[in-house]
């Protein structure tokens, strides 16, 4: 086996290489993309996600699979996966977060191209091959290309896809949209932009969107494009990290006061409208009427302008009652949903 374990403890020393100079043999030739998996505790879903990767009609890619610390079977499954495939290395980290092991991940990583898979998501066979072709047809500006994706449950049964126009995306849309690639594993970047701005940051609790803001207005390539191909299966599951609702509007605040100054075709007020929107539908009034006050500061003319605008403005007309019993009857439809397509209604918020 060329390389099989990298141990992030011992600074990446300490690797396990076949016979003779395979460890130069793997260094000499730098691939393509770099697909790099952060894992924490998704021992029943790791082994689907690897296997999408390694099913790939794109060829030219080395895959690090970087556990966060995991206490369940993750490290015992990629093990067993290990002899299937040279591309595929173990680096094992001490547990410190998505954006940690991403960290740890690209400072491994030797492709032009990056690409993040989450341990408990899948790709589609032609996901690189389509990405790369897409990315490689624009203009050095742009710095990242997004598919979009279809949403599996628990158990991997299909009932929804997510939808986003294809085309360009700036800075401005990255943020007043809420983050439009809506997940980390449906893109692939160039390598260059993380160079250019630097890593995740780990004290966000949506480094994605914080990342890709960052590289819009600091790297000089200031464009997103939307694929109009579904290439990713989006795995939503109760317990997940991203379900810690709390957390996410905290951190969707930290976002908008840092990022809402640079927009140049929208009003600052912008930047919190579908931010307002998610905490009234999650019932959080607390962050929704904060978010909402900030919002409105935007005018009545960009929010007629906008689909979110306009719920915003449904939610802040109905009085607090009537903002409950919508949340219930909601709930109550999620709870349907979910019997039939056997799936925690807590999953489909």
């Amino acid at each position: 086996m060329v390389l099989q374990n990298i141990d992030e403890a011992d600074g990446g020393s300490n690797i396990a290489a076949g016979p003779g100079t395979a460890k130069e043999a793997v260094q000499a030739s730098n691939p393509r993309i770099t697909v790099i998996t952060p894992a924490y505790n998704v021992g029943p879903y790791i082994a689907e996600a690897i296997e999408s990767v390694l099913r790939q009609t794109f060829r030219d890619f080395e895959y690090l699979v970087v556990d966060d610390g995991s206490t369940d079977q993750t490290v015992e499954e990629v093990n067993r996966l290990l002899a299937r495939d040279t591309r595929l290395k173990l680096i094992k980290a001490e547990h410190g977060g998505s954006a940690s092991a991403r960290n740890v991940g690209l400072r491994q990583a030797r492709g032009e191209f990056i690409a993040f898979l989450d341990g408990d998501d899948r790709w589609r066979p032609n996901f690189l091959q389509n990405q790369l072709a897409l990315l490689e047809s624009l203009g050095s500006d742009v710095a990242a290309v997004f598919a979009r994706s279809r949403v599996i449950s628990q158990n991997g049964r299909l009932y929804a896809v997510r939808w986003q126009r294809s085309g360009r995306y700036d800075f401005d849309d990255m943020l007043v949209q809420a983050c439009p690639p809506r997940c980390g594993s449906s893109l692939l970047i160039r390598k260059a932009c993380f160079d250019l701005v630097g890593e995740f940051s780990d004290e966000i609790f949506t480094p994605d969107h914080s990342m890709w803001l960052r590289i819009q207005r600091d790297s000089g390539m200031p464009y997103f494009w939307g694929n109009s191909a579904y290439l990713l299966d989006l795995r939503v599951r109760a317990g997940a990290i991203s379900r810690d609702y709390r957390g996410r509007f905290e951190k969707n605040d930290a976002i908008a006061r840092e990022f809402a100054p640079s927009l140049s075709r929208y009003p600052e007020g912008m930047a919190y409208v579908r931010f307002a929107v998610f905490a009234f539908r999650a019932g959080y009034e607390d962050y929704a009427l904060r978010s909402a006050t900030l919002a409105r500061q935007a005018g009545l003319a960009h929010l007629l302008g906008d689909s979110y605008g306009w719920r915003l403005l449904g939610w802040t007309a109905l009085p607090p009652i009537a903002r409950r019993m919508l949340r219930r009857c909601s709930a109550l439809a999620r709870v349907v949903l979910g019997r039939i397509i056997r799936a925690p209604a807590a999953v489909l918020r």
